[in-house]
């Protein structure tokens, strides 16, 4: 199952009690400063445009939209909640393409290069000798 929640500057506040174990990603703001803050009874999270996170079933979850530039704007938040699948394949399935979907630091899954070996005149004198006696 899956639920849209909309929330905005005259409604800030919804809560859900979340039966089963679900992924909950901040789908579209009004504003780059727009952002929805998640609190369960364990944790808290602050999800801008694109991020997610996941709630553990049997949790009652209260969503709140905030903005970090003040002003008489309006706002508003799109959230989207989805129920994970019971299968444990499954679920791993929707975790890995719940947090796809994640905002991530600019290079921060990128990989780091590998050093480059340095090999001195001696190692490649004997790594000649070596290839001469082989053939």
């Amino acid at each position: 199952m899956s639920e849209i929640i909309q929330i905005d500057q005259d409604h800030r506040e919804v809560v859900r009690g979340l039966v089963k174990d679900s992924s909950v990603i901040c789908s579209d703001t009004s504003a780059p400063d727009v952002y929805v803050h998640i609190i369960t009874k364990d944790d808290t999270a602050e999800l801008f445009k694109g991020d997610g996170t996941v709630v553990p079933k049997m949790t009652r979850t209260r969503f709140h939209v905030f903005r970090k530039n003040p002003g008489d704007e309006p706002f508003s938040a799109t959230v989207t909640v989805t129920d994970l699948p019971g299968a444990a394949a499954a679920r791993a399935d929707a975790l890995v393409a719940a947090f796809s979907l994640v905002k991530h630091k600019p290079g921060a899954l990128k990989a780091k290069k590998a050093a480059k070996k340095k090999v001195t005149k001696k190692a490649k004198k004997s790594a000649k000798k070596a290839a001469k006696k082989r053939g």
